[in-house]
């Protein structure tokens, strides 16, 4: 089996310890642990890592503004936030300043051996090899279709995390670690057209998928992809459609198996 490491940054000592437990308590898995922001960075130089489990508030130190930094030095190891809340804010400020930084996971403590193994589960496709499972975004309106959509790409082995509009997409999301952009044309608000327009601008080698239906006999599916294809859409794919079908869509687009 794989052995791998989790850092572990975390001013309480006794804190550390019960975390570092429930770390060591998944097969394969060890831990390190430091008590400051600037000693686990550091130490990125001399280990490699394959998660990070990082307090929120360390010292008078919050994390949420060194999120960006760590995930640089630390690749493709996934970012978990762990916060109780502080004196300055309650706990659902916290999590949502957390959300909006653009974590892998955040915990919310205390949490217990399940949790751990969960986010391992959901980030890791292999957990004999800790192989990184590719991560897709969707973006649709409709609840009902995200969930189907969610559904058919778990099943082939990705990571999916679902908006119900670009904007939301925009907020709760960190697009330039997404692996695949799955996006509607027509929705409320900033709508697909506009949302695919500014991703492919900023973030050109993250492919996307457009879907559609047309719109209410105004406009053909046909037409509304092939406008997506002109603002930059790797690929469209009609409504309604097969999940068999968008994952060789994703597969051809990230050159990864797909599940038979």
């Amino acid at each position: 089996m794989t052995h791998s490491t989790a850092l572990i940054i975390e001013d309480s000592a006794v804190q550390a310890q019960m975390i570092g437990r429930l770390i060591s308590a998944q097969p394969g898995w060890s831990h390190i642990h430091f008590p400051t922001f600037r000693e686990g960075y550091d130490a990125l130089s001399s280990f490699s890592v394959q998660a990070l489990f990082m307090d929120i508030f360390v010292g008078t130190t919050n994390g949420l503004a060194h999120i960006e930094a760590f995930r640089k030095r630390s690749g493709t190891a996934p970012i978990i936030l762990m916060t109780a809340g502080s004196s300055q804010e309650s706990i659902e400020e916290t999590l949502r300043k957390a959300r909006q930084a653009r974590a892998d996971f955040i915990l919310r403590k205390p949490f217990g051996e399940g949790d751990v193994r969960r986010i391992f589960q959901t980030a890791f496709k292999d957990l004999s090899t800790r192989t990184r499972k590719k991560h897709v975004l969707v973006i649709d309106d409709s609840r009902t279709l995200r969930s189907f959509i969610r559904g058919a790409l778990e099943f082939g082995g990705y990571r999916v995390s679902d908006a119900e509009s670009m904007e939301a997409a925009f907020r709760d999301v960190d697009i330039a670690h997404v692996d695949l952009v799955v996006c509607d044309v027509f929705m409320p608000g900033m709508g697909g057209i506009k949302g695919m327009s500014y991703i492919k601008q900023t973030w050109p080698a993250v492919p996307v998928i457009a879907m559609s239906a047309g719109l209410d006999g105004q406009l053909s599916e046909t037409d509304a992809l092939n406008a997506t294809g002109r603002i930059g859409a790797d690929v469209g794919i009609a409504k309604p459609f097969e999940g068999r079908q968008l994952l060789e869509l994703a597969d051809r687009l990230l050159k990864t198996a797909v599940l038979v």
